[in-house]
């Protein structure tokens, strides 16, 4: 499985370009501020629904114009021809093999997708939305009901907020949506873990190797009241609403002062140590690196895992910013038969027999 042809249409430089990738490896290749970039981002939206840059979805649309098209026929035993259209009232609109879909999880999922950014190389220092949305983007793409858990989940607490914030709700106006935070907070907490657990698993194992021998662990310390920081402790469904409920009780005055719902996953904390130390306090910059290598590597593991399908790779610049031992595990993927996109400004960090077999691709505006 992988994508055939990718055509971009008014979305960002490119007025209208068409790109026949390799099944193996492509290289989009040219200076800074080409498009480079902007290529990868359409391959993960077409995909995923989704990008790493998180626009406005009318910021991908070129200026003058109203509506920015990525097309893309991926191959599924019998062709999938994906299309995505955003608008300049940041709106979007879908078809799948000509018939227009109502939702984006209609249209994505058919290749699931892993993207590898500089910004990702700060997964385990950044701030926690980071590792939370690290976690809960793949979840999406392996589960409709795990997308669905968590939208359900952020609109009661954007509801919740307003309430706190504007209205200085009564306990009267807040229960029925302290309820609902419950049931869509347990479950969203109950996938998370379980997601986390399986990929956990395997960047531990990734990460020995990459790091020759340091030990990786993570934890999970919940925001929801149930107390627990072990990913093998088991959480079940039940017992984290009847927690989150308690929570809000107690914490009701400091939510009322401080205006926002503090009780919930969405202020849960992914953790990383390194032989026992906190990453964000300890570790340097090439140990981040081998943590957040190892993720990806994870990731791509866990997907093929459990949809038995080879994700498409997307690779956004990284290989300069990585050692010859990490660049080496990332093209170790490459020669795993995946499909692999990676933008770069040279090829010096190439493996040359890699190279052979590569297609490489001049970005620039069209």
């Amino acid at each position: 499985m992988s994508i055939q042809s990718i055509r971009l249409r008014s979305f960002r430089n490119y007025t209208d370009r068409e790109i026949h990738p390799s099944p193996g490896l492509t290289v989009l290749l040219g200076p800074n501020a080409t498009g480079k970039t902007n290529i990868i981002e359409a391959v993960q939206i077409i995909t995923s629904g989704r990008s790493f840059r998180r626009p406005k979805w009318n910021e991908v649309v070129k200026w003058g114009e109203t509506t920015a098209t990525v097309r893309a026929e991926i191959s599924n035993g019998a062709p999938s021809v994906v299309e995505t259209s955003m608008n300049q009232d940041a709106s979007r609109t879908f078809r799948l093999n000509g018939s227009t879909r109502r939702r984006v999880s209609d249209v994505t999922g058919i290749l699931p997708c892993v993207v590898f950014t500089p910004a990702d190389l700060e997964l385990a220092k950044g701030p926690a939305e980071v590792r939370r949305s690290e976690i809960d983007d793949l979840g999406e793409q392996l589960s409709k009901t795990y997308g669905v858990v968590r939208k359900d989940y952020a609109r009661v607490v954007r509801h919740r907020n307003v309430l706190l914030r504007e209205w200085q709700a009564s306990d009267a106006d807040l229960e029925p949506w302290d309820v609902q935070l419950a049931s869509f907070g347990s479950r969203l907490m109950v996938h998370r873990r379980r997601l986390l657990r399986r990929v956990a698993q395997s960047a531990i194992s990734s990460h020995e190797g990459l790091s020759q021998g340091e030990s990786l662990s993570v934890g999970y310390s919940d925001k929801c009241g149930c107390g627990t920081t072990d990913l093998g402790d088991e959480v079940d469904q039940e017992s984290a609403e009847k927690a989150i409920l308690t929570s809000l009780q107690q914490r009701r005055g400091e939510e009322r002062a401080r205006r926002m719902t503090l009780v919930g996953p969405h202020r849960d904390e992914i953790t990383f140590r390194v032989n026992g130390n906190d990453a964000r306090a300890f570790a340097s910059q090439g140990q981040q690196r081998t943590i957040a290598l190892a993720w990806k590597l994870a990731e791509v593991s866990v997907v093929e895992e459990l949809t038995h399908k080879k994700p498409v790779l997307l690779l956004d610049d990284v290989m300069s910013e990585l050692d010859e031992r990490r660049r080496a595990a990332l093209t170790g993927l490459v020669q795993q038969d995946i499909q692999t996109f990676v933008s770069a400004t040279d090829v010096a960090h190439f493996d040359p027999d890699l190279m052979v077999e590569a297609l490489v691709i001049e970005s620039g505006d069209q």
